[in-house]
């Protein structure tokens, strides 16, 4: 009958209207009808939230934050990275001589099955139940935002901390100019900013653009990328003839814990910290100009002598052989005058724990 008809209709549309009500409840709507936003004045905030920053790998990641990490293709080493500051992370243990706080990993990898198998290996990560991974294969046919909320809802049921996206661009399918654009990029930083506002921090894998450039925006692509993080980290290897395990890691922060220049150095699968460009610098000259002198009185070089020995620039050496000097390993002989300068060896004391470079 009509009224039946009627009856049935009604019934569809308080189902229609009851889908629409809960919809809105989980996604409220853009323009904010419905939804009561929380403003907070400065007071109140502090007397919220703690001024001390939960640091996950200080001074690189925290929660709460998104830190992103560029580098050349297959050449910064940006995935082996990644994975041994994940082992630091999973094991609690110190990561580049500062601290981590304990708590599963979540990577989202672009590498097929079996090299990255190995890159797990290599970094000490296989057979762990708190190391869990996403390959990309496994989400095609799914939006990246769709992606993003199965991993924070992955990451919440096993309690994780840190989600690492290998590389951004691969899983957002970002492609064409799309990385270029400002929007875009935008738009695919939203569900991991939405991760890092659940507490979790996230590490984000970019590759560089062939020029290069300035940390801030070395990232390949849009700007918006580097503005929407609060960490900026590029992984370099340094100019000059130095080893190929080393690299350069340029920073730039919101948080003043982040270097802006370090040099570490991958050894026996684990990062050194060797300082800053210039205390390398510095160590690396006065290695050679200890391995340049000479151990006998007798043999005593001069500034002019060392500097050709150990081929370091004049300033530098001179500055280095004054310190040197006055922490007595280098002795000073002659009175600086001409016919008589300033001569300089090795004492016995330091000869046997300061061996020359080339071993003589």
């Amino acid at each position: 009958t009509a009224a039946g008809i009627t009856d049935r209709l009604w019934s569809l549309e308080d189902v229609l209207a009851t889908m629409v009500e809960r919809l809105s409840i989980q996604f409220p709507p853009r323009d904010g009808v419905g939804h009561n936003c929380i403003f907070r004045s400065g007071a109140e905030i502090a007397a919220e939230q703690s001024t001390a920053v939960e640091w996950v790998s200080r001074p690189w990641l925290a929660r709460g934050s998104i830190t992103e990490l560029s580098g050349k293709i297959k050449l910064a080493g940006k995935t082996t990275f990644a994975l041994h500051l994940a082992r630091g992370v999973l094991g609690g243990t110190p990561f580049l001589g500062e601290p981590t706080s304990q708590t599963g990993v979540l990577y989202l990898t672009e590498q097929p099955p079996v090299s990255f198998r190995v890159a797990m290996e290599r970094a000490g990560l296989l057979g762990r139940d708190d190391f869990v991974v996403l390959e990309w294969g496994q989400t095609l046919g799914l939006s990246w935002e769709r992606v993003g909320k199965m991993c924070l809802d992955e990451a919440t049921r096993r309690g994780i901390g840190l989600l690492i996206v290998d590389t951004l661009p691969q899983f957002a399918g970002l492609v064409g100019d799309a990385e270029n654009n400002a929007g875009d990029a935008l738009i695919a930083m939203r569900p991991l900013q939405e991760a890092a506002a659940q507490g979790l921090a996230v590490l984000v894998l970019r590759h560089e653009r062939k020029s290069g450039g300035d940390v801030g925006d070395s990232g390949r692509g849009s700007s918006a990328f580097g503005g929407a993080v609060d960490t900026v980290l590029c992984l370099r290897r340094p100019e000059g003839n130095t080893r190929e395990t080393i690299r350069l890691i340029l920073g730039i922060s919101r948080f003043s814990e982040v270097p802006s220049k370090l040099l570490v150095e991958l050894v026996d699968s684990e990062y050194k910290t060797l300082g800053t460009p210039s205390q390398v610098a510095a160590e690396e000259a006065r290695k050679s100009i200890l391995g340049a002198a000479s151990y006998s009185e007798d043999e005593a070089l001069t500034v002019e002598e060392l500097i050709r020995g150990a081929q370091v620039r004049r300033s530098t050496a001179q500055r280095i052989i004054k310190e040197l000097s006055k922490t007595g390993q280098l002795c000073q002989i002659g009175t600086g005058k001409k016919g008589n300068p300033f001569r300089y060896f090795v004492p016995e004391i330091h000869s046997a724990q300061t061996p020359p470079l080339g071993g003589n």
